[in-house]
């Protein structure tokens, strides 16, 4: 039985497959975006509890991509990651709504834990299906 799902979104390839790879064998199912809009067709074909995204990228950003996540999936838990401005970014980051902020460079078992934390305490049920 797969683990929880989580989607990585980062315009670093080497990012994505290093934090996919630490996840996988963790028994986590990962799907993985390169953009905003990879992250949103993904998000629109597939179960994900958990995504995990980088602030600055091209055409959609970080910011942009949970604004739409919580209009379309609002029960799906964000986590914001970013190298840049931590600290005004991690004041927006949850002033929007970011269930948990990282900054880079972050320790993959430090992730690891910040997923859990996350998943563990989103709602499962959509407004009204209790």
């Amino acid at each position: 039985m797969a683990g929880k799902s989580i989607l990585i979104v980062d315009d670093s390839p080497e990012m994505v497959r290093m934090v996919a790879e630490y996840l996988n064998m963790h028994g986590y199912l990962v799907h993985t975006a390169l953009d905003g809009d990879e992250a949103l067709s993904c998000l629109g074909t597939r179960d994900v509890e958990v995504v995990v995204s980088d602030i600055h990228m091209p055409r959609i950003d970080g910011f942009t991509l949970m604004e739409e996540i919580r209009t379309r999936y609002p029960n799906v838990p964000v986590i914001l990651v970013t190298g840049y401005s931590v600290r005004e970014a991690e004041r927006i980051a949850l002033e929007r709504g970011a269930n948990a902020f990282m900054a880079k460079p972050f320790r993959l078992r430090d992730l690891k834990s910040v997923i859990d934390r996350v998943s563990s305490e989103a709602d499962p049920y959509p407004a009204g299906r209790r």
